[in-house]
C-alpha cells in the first residue's frame, strides 16, 4: 500500500494502463477458451458454425482501440488542480501565463 501511494500521476497513469492492458488480455484468453469449448456445439439452424473464425467473436485489436479512444478523450482539469498547478509553478518561480 505504502508504494501506490509514493507514485506520482505519471507513474499511477502507467499502473492504470498496464492494468487496463491486462483486462484486455483476460477477456481474450476468456473468450478464446469460450470459443474452443463451444466451437463444436455453437450452430445456427442450418447447421452452420455461428463462429467459424475465433475475430468473430472477439476482436482483439478492436478491443485496443476502444482502449487507446477511450484514452484520447482527455477529460478537462478540474479547476482546483488547475489552481494548484499555477500557485505550484509560481512558487517554484516559473512562468504562470499559459494561454
Amino acid at each position: 500500500m505504502d508504494q501506490v501511494l509514493n507514485l506520482d500521476m505519471k507513474e499511477y497513469r502507467l499502473l492504470c494502463e498496464a492494468q487496463e492492458l491486462k483486462n484486455i488480455d483476460r477477456q481474450f484468453w476468456i473468450h478464446l477458451q469460450a470459443f474452443v469449448n463451444n466451437k463444436a456445439t455453437l450452430r445456427d439452424r442450418k447447421g452452420k458454425l455461428i463462429y467459424g473464425r475465433f475475430e468473430k467473436l472477439f476482436d482483439y485489436e478492436a478491443a485496443l482501440s476502444r482502449k487507446d479512444r477511450k484514452k484520447r478523450q482527455e477529460k478537462p482539469m478540474n479547476p482546483r488542480l488547475e489552481n494548484m498547478k499555477r500557485f505550484l509553478k509560481l512558487r517554484k518561480g516559473g512562468n504562470t501565463s499559459e494561454q
